[in-house]
């Protein structure tokens, strides 16, 4: 088995695979556990890409570190991402490049929540409204978890 890190945003998984594989096995693995389409995908190793069907055997280590660069949509449409909260969830169109700030002031329009008293998560990692959605990997039908911080009585 190999451990491969993959690197290239803020959410940073391990995913275990055979050496058996190849990388298109992989990226079958990163779709499954981070959403994100195999077609966009592209994994580099010392910054060479990888082929789909580069074997993992060949890879001569037991813990790897691969980049992944994920190729944007054509033309900057609006996807949908599913907004999660232990209330209920909701659909926002947003643009894979706009801020977790602007998803942020979408929730807030949308839920009538105080901005300062959301958190949101993808993929269980705190998201700052700093950074891009695709900095997270956010992608088309992508969960984000809102949990909503109540002040001490």
């Amino acid at each position: 088995m190999v451990l491969f890190t993959i690197a290239g945003g803020e959410v940073v998984p391990e995913i275990e695979m055979p050496t058996h594989g190849n990388i298109l096995d992989l990226k079958q693995k990163i779709e499954e556990e981070m959403y994100v389409p195999v077609g966009r995908q592209t994994l580099l190793f010392n910054g060479m890409e990888l082929n789909n069907n580069y074997p993992i055997e060949y890879i001569y280590q037991e813990f790897v570190t691969l980049n992944l660069v994920v190729a944007p949509l054509h033309g900057q449409p609006k996807i949908n991402v599913v907004v999660r909260s232990p209330s209920g969830e909701e659909y926002v169109r947003i643009k894979e490049t706009a801020s977790v700030a602007d998803l942020r002031r979408k929730i807030v329009r949308l839920w009538g929540i105080p901005n300062e008293k959301l958190i949101l998560r993808h993929l269980s990692k705190e998201m700052r409204d700093d950074l891009q959605l695709s900095a997270y990997y956010v992608t088309e039908g992508s969960e984000v978890e809102v949990t909503v911080t109540v002040d001490p009585r």
